[in-house]
């Protein structure tokens, strides 16, 4: 059999997630073995080995991760719910919060009764000192694991990491922090990752040194929301997550600074110093086991093989944390990677110049053929994994990343010797440092310029359109492996215009289309509603770690809306208002819609009415007891003015009838709904709609709801009196959309 560990490794993969999915079960696992051993020792071993390795790693894919759950991440997972002192070990810097911090620790099995240790996440309160890697820190911790969360699995995403627990300190506990006389050498990767994001912070811009602290050591928390939606939308985003791009060219630096011999030597120590210095993720890890694989051969004489390579990566990655194989970047980084081995190669042969052409002009050819021919290999095997995680696709990304990779390649080298000199030489390194500020600004440059092209998203909305992308990714799979040098040089740019088409196709067939988004904000509110480019905004705040502005401009940004040409404050508190101001500071708004009355002496109305006035902004006032339509029937708002101080809104269209009543209270709603009827479909309220359940029970005979929507990021009901109720706290954003023909 030819390369078996090729084989084995995808069906040890194969039997890790069946055992994850929990589609088998031990007594299958069992017949199976059975099963393995009497086919091994049957005389017809040769013949049937291929069926023999494929058995063999799918039962040892399902009897080690069933293990390794029982014995190793079952136990730590049960520490869920208990409080207790203990001490742990720092393994990275703090990330900052307004209020408190978080931090990867390690914690020994002997501190918590179990029987290995582990690594996890900590909340702690803010310290006067930073914590340094090594440092120890006792205290009183809460164990928990969340589920999932406005819509997203957090607790398959923490395995998948290697966390089955996480930990935050007791409301009103104390800590202590404690330095070890003597910091292992393991965590000096980890400070010198600080020190070169000290020295991009004093030699570039903030915007500027949050994309180098991004790209050489994987901190994304100083980029902000806009500048990771842009280059997400470009389809750059693997320049700012660390992959095997970047180790590649860490590689190409050490053999071009000190040559193939030396610098192969050096390679493996060097590969394992920048693993502890950004940090076990997936992408990362495969990386530096190929590369290091590679290097191995080379100073053993061996000769390499990138798939077995990439097979060995999967299989130790695999044995380490079998959970990893639920990691979305482990999957697109194993998937851009097994394309463009299959096919970039044998396509840059295909279209290369022909021999005798200019020099240069073959080596800029090649550069951006390569970018090209990596994106769409890529591409053709992550569409389907993208589309069915995230459910979009940027339809830009061959052009964003043929404009931006060459950058990238120059920039990256620029910043890591720039950095390493800049930590004893600043002069030195502001010198070096030049170019890359203007490398940096031409890639967000192109990066914003693409993600600014209208209908550059293709949405996956339904199985059908899932079906649709997997049959393209399928026959674009079929033309890189059979189509020759004119049907490639015909066929795959018609592929990729063709999925342009489809984004703009699709882009302008809903423009006139009605969008109703209810944002998760815990217990505040925001909602967006928009149709043919025009939108209006229902409350700006948020709560839980939730800033609504950041929310709002985040989504107006993906559906390309500059402007609000309505905001609609149903109250002036900061349940209801409270990042409004924030909001006004980037989102230019056409008119304000606020209650006649609000506590004129309360946060955020004397701050709200300031920037009402230095901005020019045109402001309404509803009386009680009036209604009043917005000007644009499309948007079919009416905005009723229940009572002193509050708002209610309506929003009606052709398949919708929805009524927010967020701001009011239960006593409010009787007073309400003995004086008019307001039957409707769909009734948003806060988390006071259910504080006295008989109350609750009259209110939902007058309304009358197929559906609540619930916004409050603690009540998990399901059901109110038979009627479905929808929380965005547990499901993420709720988006309704209306088809206008």
């Amino acid at each position: 059999m030819h390369r078996p560990l090729i084989w084995f490794s995808a069906a040890f993969a194969a039997g890790c997630a069946l055992s994850l999915l929990s589609v088998v079960s031990l007594p299958l696992t069992a017949v199976l073995i059975v099963l393995v051993l009497s086919v091994t020792c049957g005389k017809f071993l040769r013949r049937l080995l291929p069926v023999c390795v494929l058995v063999a790693g799918i039962v040892c894919g399902i009897s080690y991760t069933t293990a390794y759950h029982t014995y190793i991440t079952d136990p730590i997972a049960d520490l869920a719910g208990v409080s207790q002192r203990v001490t742990v070990t720092a393994t990275g810097y703090a990330t900052q919060y307004d209020d408190s911090q978080r931090i990867k620790v390690k914690i020994k099995g002997s501190e918590v009764g179990r029987p290995v240790g582990f690594s996890t996440l900590v909340y702690l309160p803010l310290t006067e000192d930073e914590i340094q890697p090594g440092d120890k820190i006792n205290g009183r911790l809460d164990f928990y694991m969340t589920g999932v969360r406005e819509g997203f699995d957090k607790e398959s995403y923490y395995r998948s990491l290697g966390y089955p627990v996480l930990a935050s300190v007791s409301d009103g506990a104390s800590i202590e922090v404690t330095a070890p006389e003597h910091r292992p050498l393991s965590y000096y990767p980890k400070r010198l990752a600080h020190s070169l994001c000290a020295v991009f912070a004093q030699h570039g811009t903030e915007r500027q040194a949050a994309f180098w602290s991004a790209l050489t050591t994987g901190d994304r928390s100083a980029l902000t929301t806009l500048d990771t939606d842009h280059m997400r939308r470009a389809g750059l985003s693997h320049v700012i997550a660390l992959s095997g791009l970047h180790v590649g060219f860490l590689i190409s630096i050490l053999l071009l600074v000190c040559g193939r011999r030396v610098g192969t030597v050096l390679g493996v120590p060097i590969l394992a110093a920048f693993l502890f210095m950004v940090g076990w993720s997936p992408s990362v890890a495969r990386a530096c086991l190929m590369y290091g694989i590679l290097l191995v051969s080379f100073q053993l004489r061996r000769q390499s093989d990138s798939f077995t390579s990439l097979s060995a990566a999967l299989l130790i990655i695999l044995v380490l944390l079998p959970d990893a194989l639920m990691s979305v970047s482990l999957q697109l980084s194993f998937a851009s990677t097994l394309g463009i081995l299959c096919f970039a190669s044998r396509i840059q042969r295909l279209l290369s110049l022909p021999k005798g052409s200019n020099h240069f002009a073959k080596r800029v050819y090649q550069t951006l053929l390569g970018s090209v021919i990596c994106t769409i290999c890529s591409t053709a095997f992550t569409a389907p994994i993208l589309l069915y995680h995230f459910g979009y696709l940027s339809v830009f990304s061959v052009f964003s990343n043929m404009l931006a990779l060459w950058a990238v390649s120059l920039l990256f080298p620029l910043l890591v010797i720039g950095g390493l000199i800049g930590i004893k030489l600043a002069p030195v390194a502001a010198i070096i440092l030049i170019p890359a500020r203007w490398l940096t600004d031409y890639i967000y440059k192109i990066s914003d310029l693409i993600a600014g092209i209208p209908y550059g998203i293709l949405y996956c909305e339904s199985v059908f359109d899932f079906c649709i992308a997997v049959v393209l990714s399928a026959v674009t799979v079929l033309l890189l492996w059979k189509g020759g040098k004119r049907v490639l040089m015909g066929a795959l740019p018609a592929v990729v215009l063709c999925v342009i088409g489809i984004s703009v196709w699709r882009g302008v067939a809903g423009a006139d289309d009605l969008r109703i988004a209810v944002l998760s904000e815990g217990s505040g509110q925001a909602i967006v509603v928009s149709c043919d480019g025009k939108a209006a905004l229902i409350d700006c705040s948020g709560s839980s770690y939730h800033n609504a502005a950041e929310d709002v401009i985040q989504y107006l940004d993906w559906q390309g809306i500059d402007a609000l040409d309505w905001v609609i404050l149903t109250s002036v508190d900061k349940t209801h208002a409270r990042n409004i101001c924030e909001l006004l500071d980037t989102v230019p708004v056409k008119q304000m819609i606020l209650p006649e009355k609000s506590y004129e002496n309360r946060e955020p109305y004397p701050q709200l009415m300031e920037k009402i006035s230095s901005l020019e902004i045109d402001c309404e006032k509803v009386a009680p007891e009036t209604e009043t339509d917005i000007a644009d029937p499309a948007l079919g708002l009416t905005i009723l003015g229940s009572i002193e101080r509050k708002l209610a809104v309506r929003i009606q269209s052709e398949d919708q009838d929805i009524l927010i009543v967020h701001a009011l209270t239960q006593n409010m709603l009787l007073e309400l709904t003995e004086q008019t009827s307001l039957s409707c479909d769909t009734l948003i309220v806060s988390g006071g709609f259910t504080e006295d359940s008989d109350k609750m029970d009259e209110l939902l005979k007058r309304f009358a709801p197929r559906q609540i929507v619930l916004e409050n990021g603690w009540t998990s009901s399901s059901y109110f009196n038979n009627i479905p109720v929808l929380n965005p706290y547990y499901i993420g954003e709720i988006d309704w959309k209306t088809i206008r023909n």
